[in-house]
């Protein structure tokens, strides 16, 4: 076999492989959901959004570590109550405050780690988010190996198929357009940082691998429960009545609240707006865990993400190698036929 013609099938062969490489592992469904999730979750991210996040969660757990420490053990005394019956009292008439006062240390700290993994990984979020380009969605990422593949695999095959006549030319072209095509598929990945990118998209979901599951965001969302039956039950229950069993009204409470824990007093007022905030972030969570999943199996589910620029950067040498090659190669010379000689008949 010519070694042009061999040179060709290496051509179609690459680009069969990278015309099917998206469909075998569902590139397509995949970079969708990179949409969905980035989408979705792209405020939360912002430099504003993580900021109030920050401030939202320091007055949580300023209020909870001043209600544990100073408040509920000033109130037995000022109830006249032992701190056994005060907890007794507690817990008959608010269930729901005792269970969350008892489960802060376990639930705030989770919470805490939330948000500094926020804070940590917003850098790779905007770094992922712009794969491949700051201006082309995720979802564009397949047709960089369809269209491709799909060019190589049917002009290859066509020079590899076509009569004498017509082999040379779409020949060349087919090696032209593989060496164009794998030079754009080695100096396109490293001007446009996808190997940077690529791995800020691993430390991304390697940080949120085990919250954006079943089993995390069903956890999340039990604590965030909590949470917020607490603070429903102390707004609307418990409050009133300590001001009530202090004899004070309204504006005494608070005043006397805002003196003596201020923390707590600040942290009571912010709840109907900072436990919003946090239901919001703990509903993107749920809602994302299936695109998270789909996110985080590009290329494969048993490869790093960081493996997509090997997908550029090997068939590119491949096609670069072959088109050279191919390019220099000659056809084998063909010794012209003789052409029969004509006879002539002599005239007598």
């Amino acid at each position: 076999m010519p070694a042009k013609k061999i040179v060709l099938g290496v051509v179609a062969a690459v680009g069969l492989m990278l015309f099917l490489f998206p469909l075998v592992s569902s590139m397509l469904q995949k970079t969708q959901g990179v949409e969905e999730l980035t989408g979705s979750l792209r405020t939360s991210f912002e430099p504003t959004a993580l900021s109030q996040t920050r401030t939202d969660m320091d007055t949580i757990q300023a209020m909870a570590d001043q209600l544990q420490t100073e408040t509920l053990p000033a109130l037995p005394g000022a109830l006249a109550m032992t701190p056994d019956q005060f907890q007794s009292y507690m817990g008959e008439n608010f269930p729901q405050v005792t269970h969350g006062v008892g489960q802060l240390d376990t639930i705030l700290p989770k919470f805490q780690a939330l948000v500094a993994g926020l804070e940590t990984q917003a850098p790779n979020f905007r770094s992922a988010d712009q794969i491949p380009t700051n201006f082309l969605p995720s979802a564009t990422v397949p047709f960089l190996f369809y269209v491709p593949g799909a060019v190589l695999f049917l002009v290859a095959g066509g020079a590899l198929i076509r009569g004498d006549q017509r082999r040379t030319s779409l020949a060349r072209a087919a090696l032209l357009t593989a060496t164009t095509v794998g030079a754009v598929f080695i100096i396109a990945p490293l001007l446009l940082s996808v190997p940077q990118k690529a791995h800020a998209t691993d430390e991304l979901t390697g940080a949120f691998a085990t919250v954006f599951t079943g089993e995390g965001a069903a956890a999340v969302r039990a604590d965030m429960n909590v949470i917020q039956d607490m603070s429903d039950q102390l707004q609307e229950q418990t409050l009133p009545a300590l001001a009530g069993a202090l004899k004070m009204d309204t504006a005494q409470f608070q005043n006397f609240m805002s003196q003596n824990y201020p923390d707590v007093a600040t942290g009571v007022g912010a709840l109907n707006t900072v436990l919003p905030r946090f239901q919001g972030l703990v509903g993107g969570i749920e809602g994302n865990v299936g695109s998270f999943q789909l996110a985080s199996s590009i290329p494969t589910s048993h490869t790093a993400t960081t493996t997509l620029t090997l997908w550029f950067l090997v068939p590119g040498a491949v096609l670069v190698a072959a088109g050279v090659l191919g390019l220099a190669l000659r056809e084998p010379n063909r010794s012209p036929q003789p052409r029969p000689r004509e006879s002539s008949l002599a005239v007598s």
